[in-house]
Parts: structure tokens; C-alpha cells; sequence
């Protein structure tokens, strides 16, 4: 009997409970605070961030063509040098006795030449001697008077001396080549032994010494190194790895902030020079390398710092801006009932329209065409000519669309870039495309605005490029002083 009056007892508790619960619920709702912030003029910049090490523009590796000793050094670590300076030698006895062994050679081959002219000498006057007696013995057995036995051993000298001048002129020749190769394998060990001598082929700071005097250097399928060159670190190079999913933001041009740790609150800036289409594959994340160029005043900045960067991908300053929070805001249901009615053609009433300033964009009722023709500065000629390309290509669209068809928007886009190639100028141009790639970065997105008399308005509106915070306001129905609601929630007593 115990036991259930403690479970009967135990049971009206929770119901006491359940009621106060309910009852608190219903009658005693908490008040809804409703967050706003106030539209305004502001600075958006998205940026993507990566990190790279620090290397000069060029920087070279000086080896040896040959071996031997190291004889002497004349640069050692941060030494600057300039191109053709020596800064190492190598012990030349082992190519100077190369030098007169072929000096040697070659001047026997000089000889030789020198006897082949001589005897060339000989066979000439040889000949000259066998064609006079030919003639004298051809006249007088023309005249009956030598016999035939006499011209033909006339005739048999005169060709054997013929034949010796030619043998004479062939061996002119041989003496001639082999003097010719006497000669490249001197001029060959002379290049030896000014390879003994190592030159800085670039004007540079030597960030690394790899070898001492006394040691030696084997070139055999490789040149060994000796020095390495930076060139100008009054310039650097960073190499940044950026993630395939950030890639697409990045272009040629584009700024760049960056630190060092060596240099803690020091800013340092750079561009963006070169992205490498060669991928990268670590642990499946794909990456490509961004190349940044930047200056080194006081050449602080050391090859192999590692440099932490922000790529500024997109920058609007004086333009509308809206916490990314408002992005987010739904009503609740609670709230629903504050909102103003929609009005014909889908709009809730209550707001005012218009464009919010800055650098204009669709949603502001304006003439594309006439938007196009001011950012560009269109003649009229230009205008009724890229009217004209316009029409054609929509009018297609329209058309395929109308018999069912799936448009080609992008066949249809790239149709138009070379169209109005022919009809405006190549800054005209650029400025188009840079139009284009403004507009691939803007949405439309819904935002609540709370009216003074304490309802929301829902507003669309044209959204840019966004940070961390805010979000830049391209066009629609906002406009500077507007309060774009944040977050709403609910206070109890």
C-alpha cells in the first residue's frame, strides 16, 4: 500500500509539472528580439590562403666539366660576385701537359704538310720535264724520224708523272686534314684548361659552397657542384600551393599580401606572375603551383623562408555591404504573421525599389544594352552593331527553346565573344570580359528587412563577392541605411 501511494503521489508531481509547463508556454511567451544591421557603404575582399617558400628569380648551380683537385677558392658563402669572375680553380698541371703533347703533334703534323708541298714541288716539275720530252719525241716521229718504240716510252713517263702529282696532291690533302685535327685537339685541350678555371656565369650572392680547397671533383656522368648562384635577391619568387576547389579564383595580375615568421607584423606584397598548369597529387588533394613575384627591399627575405599569403581574388571598395549573417536569416513561423503581404508579381510591399549605387548589375531595371554601352563606351556605331549580334544569338536561343530544345548557353556566349571581337577594340574587350567574369560571380539571394512600423519586407536582391563577413550588395531592391534583419530570437522573463 506503501508503494502506490508514493507512485500516486510521484504522478500528480508530473502532472503539477506538465500543466505549469503548458501553461507558461501559452500564456507566457517570451518577448522576439529581432537583430538588425544597418546597410551602408563598406570594403569586401575575398582572398584566398596558401603557403610557399621563399627562392630568388634564378638561381644557378655551378659545377665542374672535369675532374681533378681543387686548387683554390676565390667566393665563399654570401660573397657577391659577377659574371666571368673566377671563383675556383682547379689544379691545370694534368691539361697543360695535354696542351704540349698536342702542340707537339700538331707541329708534326705542320711538318708533314710542310713535305707533301715539297715533294709536290718535285712531281710538278717531274711532269713538266715528261710532257717536254713527249712533245720533242711526238714532233720528230710525226716527221719520220723516231720510231714508234721512243713515243710510247715517251708517252708512259709522261703519265707516270702525271699520276706521281696527283699521288703528290692526295697526300697535300691527307697532310692538310691531319693538321686540321692536330689543331681541334688542341684548340679541345686549350678549352680543357680554361675549364680548369671556374667563372660565375651570372651577377649574384653564392648562398652555398659545397666543396674545399684540396678536394677532389669526379665529372663523370654528371657535373659535380660547386657553388650556387642566387641572381638579384632584391627580387624573389614564391612557389604557393593552391587547392584545386580555390584554383578557378586565381589569375595572372591579381595582388597578394604576405608574411614571414622571421618578420612578425611586417607586411609584405607581391603579384601573382604565373599559375602552372602541371597538378600536384598529395594524398588525393590535387594542388597547383602559384607563382609569386615580389620585391625584397634590404633583401630580408632569404631563399627558404616560408611565406604565409593571401591572394586577393576580388576587392569593391565603396559598395554596399550586408553581414553574411542576413545571407542566412529565414522568419520563423512565430514571425510570419509581421511579414507585409505579396503584392502582384511576387514582391512583398512596403519597400522601395531601385539600385543600390556602386557598379550597377542586373536587378536595377536598366537596358542591359545601355548598361554594356556605358561601361564601354560605345560610338553608336558599335551599339547598333552589337545590337545586332545580341539579337541574332538570342533570337536562336529563343527559338530552340520554343521547339523544346535544351539552349547551349555557353556555345552561345562563346558565339557572341567572337562576334563582338570585330566590333570592339581590344580594351573595349578586355574590359567585356571582365564584365563577364564579375557577372559569373554574382547570385540572387532573398534578404528581410525591418520596416519602421516594425514588419519585415522581404527584398531581392544581386549579390557579389563575400569575405569572411560581408557580402557585397551588386543590385536589387536595397539601399544604404536599410536595416537587413541578422538573427532573431526569443527572450523569456
Amino acid at each position: 500500500m506503501k508503494r502506490i501511494w508514493i507512485g500516486v503521489v510521484g504522478l500528480l508531481v508530473l502532472a503539477a509539472a506538465g500543466w505549469w509547463w503548458m501553461s507558461r508556454g501559452a500564456d507566457g511567451a517570451g518577448e522576439i528580439v529581432i537583430e538588425t544591421h544597418e546597410v551602408a557603404e563598406g570594403e569586401v575582399r575575398r582572398i584566398v590562403s596558401s603557403s610557399g617558400a621563399v627562392r630568388a628569380l634564378v638561381t644557378v648551380e655551378v659545377g665542374s666539366q672535369l675532374s681533378g683537385q681543387i686548387e683554390s677558392l676565390y667566393a665563399d658563402f654570401n660573397d657577391s660576385v659577377e659574371a666571368g669572375q673566377v671563383i675556383a680553380q682547379l689544379n691545370p698541371e694534368t691539361y697543360e701537359t695535354r696542351i704540349r703533347e698536342a702542340e707537339a703533334n700538331r707541329a708534326t703534323a705542320a711538318a708533314t704538310l710542310a713535305l707533301q708541298r715539297a715533294n709536290r714541288l718535285t712531281a710538278v716539275a717531274n711532269a713538266r720535264s715528261a710532257q717536254q720530252e713527249y712533245d720533242r719525241v711526238r714532233a720528230l716521229f710525226d716527221r719520220g724520224i723516231s720510231a714508234q718504240a721512243a713515243l710510247d716510252n715517251a708517252l708512259t713517263a709522261q703519265e707516270a708523272a702525271q699520276a706521281n702529282l696527283a699521288v703528290s696532291d692526295a697526300q697535300i690533302r691527307n697532310a692538310q686534314a691531319v693538321l686540321a685535327q692536330r689543331d681541334a685537339t688542341l684548340e679541345g685541350v686549350q678549352i680543357d684548361l680554361e675549364r680548369t678555371t671556374i667563372r660565375a656565369p651570372i651577377n649574384g650572392i653564392v648562398v652555398d659552397r659545397a666543396v674545399d680547397e684540396g678536394q677532389t671533383v669526379a665529372a663523370s656522368l654528371s657535373a659535380p657542384t660547386l657553388f650556387t648562384i642566387a641572381q638579384d635577391l632584391g627580387q624573389v619568387q614564391i612557389d604557393a600551393q593552391v587547392d584545386e576547389a580555390d584554383i578557378g579564383q586565381i589569375a595572372e595580375g591579381q595582388p597578394v599580401s604576405f608574411t614571414v615568421d622571421a618578420y612578425q607584423g611586417l607586411e609584405l606584397t607581391g603579384v601573382v606572375e604565373q599559375i602552372r598548369l602541371a597538378p600536384q597529387t598529395l594524398s588525393n588533394v590535387v594542388t597547383y603551383t602559384v607563382v609569386v613575384s615580389a620585391a625584397n627591399p634590404g633583401q630580408r627575405l632569404l631563399p627558404g623562408m616560408t611565406a604565409n599569403m593571401d591572394i586577393i581574388t576580388g576587392e569593391r571598395t565603396g559598395v554596399l555591404t550586408v553581414p553574411n549573417s542576413a545571407l542566412r536569416f529565414r522568419p520563423s513561423p512565430a514571425l510570419e504573421s509581421r511579414a507585409q503581404p505579396v503584392e502582384a508579381g511576387g514582391q512583398r510591399g512596403g519597400g522601395p525599389g531601385g539600385r543600390p549605387g556602386g557598379r550597377g548589375g542586373p536587378g536595377g531595371g536598366r537596358n542591359p544594352m545601355a548598361q554594356m554601352a556605358e561601361q564601354l563606351d560605345l560610338t553608336a556605331d558599335q551599339q547598333e552593331r552589337a545590337g545586332a549580334i545580341f539579337r541574332q544569338v538570342f533570337g536562336r536561343m529563343a527559338a530552340a527553346a520554343q521547339s523544346g530544345e535544351t539552349p547551349d548557353r555557353a556555345a552561345a556566349q562563346a558565339e557572341i565573344n567572337r562576334e563582338l571581337q570585330g566590333v570592339l577594340t581590344p580594351e573595349q574587350m578586355t574590359r567585356y570580359r571582365e564584365i563577364q567574369r564579375e557577372m559569373r560571380e554574382t547570385r540572387n539571394v532573398t534578404l528581410w528587412v525591418l520596416e519602421a512600423d516594425g514588419t519585415l519586407a522581404e527584398r531581392r536582391v544581386r549579390v557579389g563577392i563575400n569575405d569572411t563577413q560581408q557580402t557585397e550588395v551588386v543590385g536589387g531592391q536595397l539601399q544604404a541605411g536599410d536595416a537587413v534583419i541578422t538573427r532573431a530570437r526569443e527572450v523569456r522573463e
